[in-house]
């Protein structure tokens, strides 16, 4: 017993170390969803404003190499002293670092920093990628550290053209990033833009101005930006994924949490991946506080549990008492019951035989019509033979034989209802039904003056039934319709489909009197004619309704709002058509 008290102990610390640790799990990776949703938002802000201050440089280069000052620069009608003033004083007005004018071979021929130590009079940008996009008609862009004063630049440039000269020149707007970086606000997450070398060139600490991030520390860069400077160290870190995530571990820079969520972005607009930095301390200790939390919890229910534990096992010893004499007693019950399981089995075998004894009386009635159809068939087959026309005496003599067939399945019909047969079911044409129906009653009909009437399309109509078994039901409809109507003068049977999608249904009216009591219809041996009748006893209709169960069906009496009975057959469709 003390060993099984402590196997349960051992196994709820163990579950509540599971649901801690689980708890810490799934806080931790709720807290960093929140943080990558934050970090997200931060560098579509970054992003808006770094390309919000280089939007109002762009169209300088477009408004400058269409100014007139600038074409007589590259024509040679202004002086060189007043050209570079002029570009000093737009350096001025827009806030640009530098402003030059190159010509068709790509030397700097005025610029507006001619009186500074590193003026570019006289160099040669042709080899640079925005100077060549500009010779090409598109709007260059390009950054790179400046060799001069090792600063960091973006550069738009665009072709000028001459009436005379398609690529006569470009002109090229500098701008100094740090300007650029000297405008944001002081914001706590570590954001950078890097460029396709991996170089941390625009960011919000300028600590991290020109750091590299690569995994091959050997691996070339571009050297038409960093050619002729030493690129500071590289980043030291280790790269992890937690919950799709990606974090970095820091070992050699301040700037930048320890462990830091990474959240990367790319830039088309100015070809740089934006990457924030974010602190994932704050995110694991409020996990480890959950967790903390949620093993208190956890302490204080097993506590309670092992007190009600030990009250409970108090009471085990008393119910296992009673549990013994329980045992017994429902062994007693068990056997009794078993012996009246056997008992009420025996009881339904001789109810179904009692029953199958009584309904034997009423198999006349159902098989009434086919007889008189094979009687009239034999008396017409003599007559033909004795007038010669033993061509038609022959055909009389198959419709006698299918008419003992018939005989033959409404027994076996009639005897798979009394014994709960299940008899094949398959798709048939209801409108056939109908018709053969209508045909074998037609003589009756015809003797008593009935008119049968069909209404409605008669198109073929597919249901799920059994042939010879949904015909004995609607001769029997119509026997019980013509039963009713006796004595009348005006005898009428409406015969109608009514289809949906979900069901068919199969009506037929009488304008007889009706019943006294039409939810009483379908029980065995009930019946409105005087007792002693020869035409039934009351179990057509019963009959009826076992057949049309047995389909998946329904039927249903009521008596008409306009006088007489109605019957409803329900029947299920079958769109594939009745089979051959």
């Amino acid at each position: 017993m003390k060993f099984s008290r402590l196997k349960y102990i051992i196994a709820y610390v163990c579950v509540a170390g599971l649901i801690s640790g689980a708890t810490f799990m799934l806080s931790y990776h709720s807290t960093l969803n929140q943080l990558s949703q934050t970090g997200a938002v931060r560098i579509e802000q970054a992003r808006d404003r770094l390309l919000g201050q280089l939007a109002s440089f762009r169209q300088l280069p477009n408004y400058l190499a269409k100014h007139p000052k600038v074409i007589a620069i590259l024509q040679g009608a202004d002086k060189t002293k007043q050209a570079n003033e002029f570009l000093l004083n737009t350096v001025l007005i827009s806030g640009a670092d530098n402003i030059f004018i190159l010509d068709q071979s790509g030397t700097t021929i005025a610029s507006s920093n001619s009186n500074d130590v590193h003026s570019f009079l006289g160099n040669n940008y042709a080899s640079r990628p925005h100077v060549q996009a500009a010779m090409n008609g598109r709007l260059g862009f390009y950054h790179a550290l400046e060799s001069s004063d090792d600063s960091r630049d973006f550069y738009f440039a665009r072709g000028i053209s001459l009436p005379d000269t398609p690529h006569a020149g470009v002109v090229v707007v500098q701008l100094d990033v740090a300007a650029l970086e000297f405008e944001w606000r002081v914001d706590e997450e570590v954001l950078a833009f890097f460029d396709s070398d991996n170089v941390a060139f625009v960011t919000n600490r300028q600590s991290l101005a020109l750091l590299r991030d690569v995994s091959d520390q050997n691996a070339t860069i571009d050297a038409g930006r960093y050619s002729q400077h030493t690129l500071p160290p590289f980043f030291k870190h280790t790269k992890t994924e937690v919950f799709g995530h990606t974090l970095w571990k820091f070992s050699n820079i301040n700037e930048i949490p320890t462990r830091a969520l990474i959240i990367s972005k790319f830039i088309p607009q100015i070809e740089m991946t934006a990457r924030i930095f974010l602190n994932t301390r704050n995110a694991k200790a409020a996990a480890r506080v959950q967790a903390l939390l949620v093993a208190a919890v956890l302490t204080v229910i097993g506590l309670g549990m092992w007190a009600l534990f030990q009250r409970r096992q108090r009471l085990a010893d008393l119910l296992t008492i009673k549990e013994t004499a329980n045992a017994k007693l429902e062994a007693r019950v068990e056997k009794r019951t078993a012996q009246l399981r056997n008992t009420q089995h025996q009881l339904i075998q001789a109810g179904k035989l009692t029953a199958m004894g009584q309904m034997s009386a009423g198999i006349s009635h159902e098989l009434n019509q086919p007889l008189a159809a094979i009687q009239n068939f034999a008396e017409s087959g003599g007559k033909l033979i004795n007038r010669g026309r033993d061509k038609d005496a022959h055909e009389n003599f198959n419709l006698i034989a299918q008419q003992t067939d018939r005989i033959n399945r409404i027994i076996r019909s009639l005897r798979a209802f009394a014994r709960k047969e299940k008899e094949t079911i398959e798709p048939i044409d209801l409108q056939k039904v109908i018709t053969e129906s209508i045909n074998l009653a037609a003589a009756r009909c015809e003797r008593e003056d009935v008119e049968i009437i069909r209404r409605g399309n008669q198109s073929p109509a597919c249901v799920m039934g059994g042939q010879v078994r949904l015909q004995q039901v609607v001769i029997n409809l119509i026997t019980n319709a013509i039963d009713a109507m006796a004595g009348q003068t005006d005898k009428v049977i409406n015969i109608y489909l009514v289809q949906t999608p979900n069901e068919m249904r199969l009506i037929i009216h009488d304008n007889g009197p009706g019943f006294a009591d039409a939810a009483r219809v379908f029980e065995p041996f009930y019946s409105t004619k005087e007792v002693g009748a020869s035409k039934g006893m009351g179990l057509g209709l019963s009959i009826s309704y076992g057949i049309i169960g047995s389909f998946g069906g329904d039927i249903k009496c009521r008596n008409h709002p306009t006088g007489g009975a109605e019957f409803t057959v329900i029947l299920k469709p079958e769109t594939q058509g009745p089979r051959s």
